[in-house]
């Protein structure tokens, strides 16, 4: 299957649920080539969103980082700045839910940089619960459920970077079984 544009799978880490309160502090994403869904290039950063030493502290333990290395990671804006050259918006977004694309929209404007998608976005928890429901499997269509399914393994649930890499294999296997 072909695609328009090339598909650009993200996913995060975040202090909590609400991204009106709660803080991203880790943004990673792969992007797929349109024709084979290939990979063509990856992002990954941590992101600090204080100064202050307990906050950090909290922050990494949530990552299983050191402390120093999320002290020494860029702020918000910087993110999302490297985060839109790297890839533009010529594309089109995937992710496992759209809770992370509200997410990724409050950290555009956080960061002032224009959020200009394109509006149709491709989210992996529907795709999954129609596969589900056509291959009868009796279970909620979680990442989980999938990397058993296609026998996927998962290393560092908290890790961003693996969960959505993860994201797009099962992506890339139920596309390729419809």
């Amino acid at each position: 299957m072909k695609f328009i544009k090339d598909l650009l799978f993200f996913d995060m880490q975040t202090t909590g649920p609400d991204p009106d309160k709660d803080n991203l502090i880790q943004l990673s994403a792969v992007l797929l080539d349109k024709d084979n869904l290939l990979e063509k290039a990856n992002y990954n950063s941590y992101i600090r969103v204080s100064y202050l030493d307990s906050i950090i502290s909290e922050h990494a333990k949530l990552l299983h980082i050191g402390f120093e290395d999320l002290r020494k990671s860029p702020k918000i804006y910087d993110v999302i700045k490297q985060f839109h050259n790297k890839f533009g918006d010529n594309l089109l977004l995937a992710t496992n839910n759209f809770g992370k694309l509200l997410f990724l929209k409050a950290a555009f404007r956080k960061a002032v940089v224009k959020f200009d998608y394109d509006p149709h976005v491709i989210e992996l928890w529907t795709l999954g619960y129609i596969y589900t429901l056509n291959y009868g499997l009796k279970k909620m269509p979680t990442l989980a459920t999938f990397l058993d399914t296609f026998h996927l393994k998962q290393a560092r649930p908290w890790d961003a970077m693996e969960k959505v890499r993860l994201e797009a294999e099962v992506f890339k296997r139920i596309i390729k079984e419809v």
